[in-house]
């Protein structure tokens, strides 16, 4: 029987290619078999849905269908996860798509993909039953209530009353006269759905509501703004070269005065630089940091330079256009402009709080109308509505911008919700997630239930069907891991052994994450969502579950685990002879960390590798003695391997870059008890040059079987420009830094060597990194094949493939490579597409970026801790320094001790200038401060002093505490000598002796073991050493709870 389809025509008014609107007819043909999308129906409608497509729950209470303007007003409400079995009309899809702009519909999108959301777009315009003509005379609003009543009924009496239904709309009488026509088909506004179903599931809901309900627009007739141009004008003007569109960066330190655009290759012009600056608010119309927007470039002779002076961060709103930068210098000056549109508004959640002062933000405080200070330096201040005020006072809280009209000052927006008390631990890092738009919610019940079980009472074991079809290393090789101190997520081991022709093998073997996470379940999508783990200074937020990151996928040692491996055969001289790729099952045989494995390698006695390993701790003898030679000879040889290797790679170019790491000494309580930059060992080098072999090595293999769908990593060419203080810092001891290439800068910074300071040539690899491009992932059907290499690795094709437990990136390239390489598990044509590839690597990119800017906030959060309570004469806050950049207003340094960077005053803001005495008493006087290209001239009628470029100078910090931001570091000049060292050699001496002496006794008790045989000593040997055996409380015990407390 054939279907009868009902056709109509829509009439519809659309911006064409030009800018200009038309109008369009359509034809529509609707008809009964529009599947429903619900795991509930009862008839066969979902055989018509495609793979992967989202439904409608079958564990809700309730579906519920908000109106077109419901949805749109409260869209933020329904985002929330707990919220789920949402029908969205296709009508009120199309009214958010024409009325609540681009990003309001892709958030709806975003909502209706992610398929924990519960949620669908139900398409009643087609839909026979689900539709009726909009009849002349009714307004739009009563026809879309009828609409989606329509859409509720029709589900009511499809899904055979089995779920009851409630639709929500603003109208009061549409609520009045079918709020009880149908039992189980309900008929409410936001306010009653909410407090009858989700008040005591999300507390927070009733405030959003009321706020999103309150906003108004409160208008201010003094602003200088001007309206933006229409769209159409916009349009023709890009095109023509008129107007130049680019995404808005405001300068964080001084975000009053100073946002730039960075202009893509196609809008360069011959006598202009990459950036356009935009000076002051009023430039800027109402554009916010990260807005798409459209710029027009003023008369040149208008143009301006960025300031060269070090500023306080700032966020007053019009003192940008009463100080203007001087033309001072004239070859930095930029070409400037002004925003005269927006082309897309990238608005977030913003973490706020209220002023401190008695005048909350000069707002009305009995309308419930305030302002409120952003978190982030670079956003201004927001006109808020809440009834709040009083109780959230101390709170930092959530806010969303609605709205910036052209006669308002500031922005509007509404409260969302309370993070917490301003200064508690937990408040100010949820500041840092949410400011870095890092989601880490719990995993849900759905998503665990994925996975494996794995307890005591239900072991997870290996099936005999998987391991045969695996290469088995158990046996065979000598696996081991090097990780971090205290890792738990060990994603990476290694083998390497000498073959019987005298060449070398060597083995990288990763945790297989992709055998329990398949594409596109709901564990997938979630990891493809986090994209990353986030390492926080004191936690971490896994991009899996803990029973695959911590457990099932970690490659503890004594293990039977799954992996897939790359296992190379070597020559002497380091050429590669074969390749093998594919899935493996590997035991480690040690968990060790990098400290021991660079001790070990560098001949510590064995009684101290015993000591720290635990595998070891039960054997004896001449098995003991077999072991430790295996692991020694094991070590040696993958150092001297990658020692090969990285000659190899450096010959061609390679650069060796230095990035500062601090590590935070915690105590049990969270209480930071130091800070420590990361010890530099060969063995970090020695992990690091094998992941990066096996890295270079799998994006060969992807590159060649998916020419047009392999994600790679892009290390793009710097820009010769960002060498500039690089430069400056070499020439100010007689070194020349050559950037013509890769391998010529990685000679230069090899001969930058001052004997009598080895902090010289690790500060300038360290400025030589800043002056980096990025690195990026990218899929290989979107960028000329010519610019797949990675500069600073100097390799021509490279991927991240070693790490699937923290990486989402890592994820899809072992697909990748286990399609190329015909496993039978990985089917090709379930890879992504080139077009979704190129997304997803730009989510990734995304949230590799946050997750690294959140992990460096972290760490000042806990610096700040760390200096909380000392006093200013604390010897822990009187420190050496060293300059590494020069400003009008002062100087930039560098503190060794800690890895710290941050600005030294030479002039104050009352415009006097620093003076220091020969007993390194400071005044402040007036005079002035000369900048020339490698040192600071300061001149005062107490004299000249000068500032050099890698000077060594003594500095003390302070802490800065803000009520509205994240506390900071002061940096003040102490001395403009090096801070003076003085030594306790009777200390270091006594640690000295007690050091030897817990080493010889130590090292005497495990010789003992050593020359211990292994004999059968018979059943009854347990019981004898219980009654005849030496005490715990023994010589060796207290000498070792010496050690232990040394």
């Amino acid at each position: 029987m054939v279907e009868m389809l009902e056709k109509s025509n829509r009439y519809l008014r659309l911006r064409n290619n030009q800018g200009k609107n038309v109008c369009v007819v359509r034809e529509v043909y609707r008809r009964e078999d529009i599947p429903c999308l619900s795991e509930q129906c009862l008839t066969n409608c979902k055989s018509n849905i495609e793979e992967n497509t989202g439904l409608l729950p079958s564990d809700v209470t309730h579906y519920v269908v908000p109106d077109p303007q419901v949805a749109k007003e409260f869209l933020e409400i329904f985002e929330n996860r707990k919220i789920r079995g949402i029908i969205f009309t296709q009508t009120a899809a199309h009214s958010i798509q024409h009325d609540g702009g681009r990003r309001l519909y892709n958030r709806l999108r975003t909502m209706v993909r992610d398929r924990r959301q519960g949620c669908v777009i139900f398409h009643n315009e087609f839909q026979t039953y689900a539709y009726s003509e909009r009849e002349p005379g009714k307004s739009l609003t009563d026809w879309h209530n009828s609409l989606t009543y329509k859409t509720a009924d029709w589900y009511f009496n499809h899904l055979a009353a089995s779920v009851p239904i409630v639709m929500i709309t603003k109208n009061e009488q549409f609520i009045h006269d079918f709020g009880h026509k149908t039992p189980n088909l309900f008929v409410l506004n936001m306010k009653d759905y909410l407090e009858g179903f989700w008040k005591e599931v999300i507390p927070d809901v009733t405030s959003l509501y009321e706020s999103l309900s309150e906003i108004s627009l409160s208008k201010n007739k003094d602003t200088e703004f001007t309206s933006y141009l229409p769209m159409e004008i916009l349009t023709n003007g890009i095109k023509c070269g008129k107007y130049i569109q680019g995404h808005l960066q405001v300068n964080r330190n001084n975000a009053s005065h100073e946002a730039f655009i960075r202009r893509s290759k196609i809008d360069l012009t011959v006598d202009s630089g990459s950036d356009i600056l935009i000076p002051g608010m009023v430039a800027r119309n109402r554009a916010v940091h990260g807005d798409l927007v459209v710029i027009e470039i003023i008369a040149k002779s208008d143009w301006l330079s960025p300031s060269g002076n070090i500023h306080e961060p700032s966020v007053e709103i019009g003192d940008g256009d009463k100080i203007k930068t001087p033309k001072t210098n004239t070859s930095s000056i930029l070409p400037t402009g002004k925003v005269v549109g927006i082309l897309q508004r990238n608005w977030r959640e913003y973490v706020a709080c209220f002023s401190q002062d008695e005048e909350t933000g000069r707002g009305d405080k009995k309308a419930g109308k305030v302002l409120v200070i952003p978190w982030d330096y670079r956003i201004p201040k927001i006109r808020i509505s809440t009834r709040q005020i009083d109780s959230l006072q101390d709170h930092r809280i959530l806010v969303r911008i609605d709205s910036w009209e052209v006669d308002s000052m500031y922005p509007n927006g509404h409260f969302v919700r309370s993070l917490g008390k301003i200064g508690d631990l937990e408040t100010e890092v949820a500041s840092i997630l949410v400011e870095n738009d890092l989601r880490v919610p719990p995993f849900s019940e759905a998503q665990l239930k994925e996975l494996p079980i794995d307890t005591e009472q239900y072991p997870w074991k290996m099936t005999d069907e998987e391991i045969e079809c695996r290469r088995d290393l158990r046996e065979s090789h000598l696996i081991f891991s090097i990780d971090p101190k205290g890792c738990e997520d060990v994603d990476d081991t290694l083998s390497v052994r000498r073959l019987s022709n005298g060449n070398l093998e060597l083995g990288v073997h990763i945790a297989d994450v992709t055998y329990f996470v398949r594409p596109g379940s709901l564990t997938d999508i979630e990891a493809q969502n986090r994209s990353t783990t986030v390492y926080l200074a004191d936690r971490r937020y896994d991009m899996l579950p803990a029973v695959l990151s911590s457990n099932l996928c970690s490659l503890i040692s004594g293990v039977d685990r799954y992996a897939v491996s790359v296992i190379w055969e070597l020559t002497s001289d380091y050429e590669v002879i074969n390749t093998w790729y594919g899935r493996t099952v590997i035991r480690s045989q040690y968990k060790l960390f990098y400290e021991l494995a660079q001790a070990v390698h560098d001949g510590i006695v064995d009684a101290e590798i015993v000591r720290n390993i635990p595998e070891l701790h039960n054997l004896w003898g001449e098995e003991l003695e077999i072991r430790l030679n295996e692991l020694k000879d094991s070590i040696d040889m993958l150092m001297m391997v990658a020692r090969g290797l990285k000659t190899r790679r450096v010959a061609s170019g390679a650069l060796e870059l230095e990035s500062v790491e601090v590590q935070v000494q915690l105590s049990e309580t969270k209480s930071v008890e130091n800070l420590n930059p990361k010890q530099s060992l060969e063995i970090h080098d020695t992990i690091a040059e094998c992941m990066i072999f096996a890295n270079h090595w799998v994006a060969k293999k992807i590159t060649e079987t998916f020419p047009n769908k392999a994600l790679l990593r892009h290390h793009p060419l710097p820009k010769d420009e960002q060498f500039g203080n690089l430069r400056s810092c070499a020439a100010s001891l007689g070194f020349k830094i050559n950037t013509n290439s890769n391998k010529q800068l990685a000679e230069s910074l090899d001969l930058c060597v001052d004997d009598n300071d080895p902090v010289v040539n690790k500060l300038l690899r360290s400025l030589a990194t800043q002056a980096m491009s990025n690195a990026a992932y990218f899929c290989t059907g979107c960028l000329a094949r010519d610019q797949f290499f990675h500069y600073g690795l100097a390799l021509d094709v490279y991927t991240h493939f070693t790490s699937p437990i923290r990486r989402y990136a890592d994820v899809i390239v072992h697909r990748q490579l286990l399609a190329a390489v015909g496993n039978k598990h990985e089917v090709k044509s379930k890879l992504p597409t080139s077009t979704h590839l190129d997304e997803i690597s730009q989510h990734i990119n995304k949230k590799h970026r946050s997750s690294q800017y959140a992990q460096r906030e972290s760490q000042e959060l806990f610096q700040c801790l760390y200096f909380r309570g000392r006093g200013t004469e604390d010897e822990n806050c009187i420190v050496d320094a060293v300059i590494f950049q020069l400003r009008d207003n002062g100087v930039f340094t560098f503190i060794p001790r800690y890895g710290i960077k941050g600005p030294v005053y030479l002039r104050n803001k009352d415009g006097l200038v620093v003076h220091i005495s020969n007993e390194d008493d400071i005044e402040w006087t007036g005079g002035d401060l000369i900048k020339h290209d490698t040192y600071v001239e300061v001149n005062s009628i107490l004299g000249q002093q000068k500032y050099h470029l890698l000077q060594h100078i003594t500095v003390k910090l302070s802490l800065q505490d803000s009520w509205a931001h994240a506390s900071s570091l002061r940096l003040e000049l102490y001395s403009n000598k090096p801070q003076r060292k003085e030594q306790d050699s009777m200390n270091d001496v006594a640690k000295q002796q007690k050091a030897s002496m817990i080493e010889e006794v130590s090292m005497e008790a495990v010789e003992k073991r050593l020359q211990l045989e292994s004999y059968d000593l018979g059943d009854n040997f347990t019981s004898l050493k219980q009654q005849y055996g030496q005490s715990t409380n023994s010589m060796y015990t207290l000498f070792e709870e010496l050690k232990e407390n040394s």
